[in-house]
């Protein structure tokens, strides 16, 4: 696997955690928007928007810890390989 086909596996991981962990969040914010609003005890946020952005951040962390943990397994499995 070159550079260039990693970058683009963890890349793309990445981005469909983002959209899955954003499609998530907004709709988190928009049934429970009390519990989102009072996050930070000092200030009211708007729960929508602060659940989708929130969610997006971690999404995009989780699908890119995801693939990189994909290539990973996929590194180890060719070193195993007999004709590696």
């Amino acid at each position: 696997m070159t550079i260039q086909k990693t970058f683009i596996a963890v890349t793309i991981a990445a981005l469909a955690g983002l959209a899955m962990g954003g499609l998530f969040g907004y709709a988190a914010g928009r049934m429970t928007p009390d519990f989102f609003r009072h996050v930070i005890p000092w200030q009211d946020v708007e729960p929508i928007g602060f659940a989708t952005v929130s969610s997006a951040m971690v999404g995009v962390l989780l699908g890119g810890g995801l693939g990189c943990f994909g290539v990973l397994i996929q590194f180890i499995l060719k070193l195993r390989r007999p004709d590696a």
